[in-house]
């Protein structure tokens, strides 16, 4: 594992990517095209810290909202719903909290 992932768990920076996600949403919503980008990277920088763990599966999901968000921030059509998302988010934000 790479430099400080020991110190958080893996649902910690899922939970992290939700709330990015959302933020993508909200700047996509009221039209701030560069507030939505900088969501868009952090988001992105997320994931590739949620690749490092190594979990087959997680890295799996990853690659699908890579991209579903590849669509959410491009001009096309959304294909992506907001609130299956926060379905998606909700548990790993919920055993964050819980874990504090």
């Amino acid at each position: 594992m790479n430099n400080m992932l020991q110190n958080k768990p893996i649902h910690f920076y899922v939970a992290n990517l939700g709330s990015e996600i959302q933020r993508i949403f909200v700047w996509k919503e009221k039209g701030d095209k560069e507030a939505m980008q900088n969501a868009y990277k952090r988001a992105l920088s997320i994931i590739e810290t949620i690749k490092n763990f190594d979990n087959k599966s997680a890295n799996m999901e990853m690659d699908i909202i890579s991209g579903s968000l590849v669509d959410l921030v491009s001009e096309r059509e959304e294909h992506i719903d907001r609130v299956q998302m926060s379905s998606y988010f909700n548990p790993f934000a919920l055993r964050v909290i819980g874990s504090i």
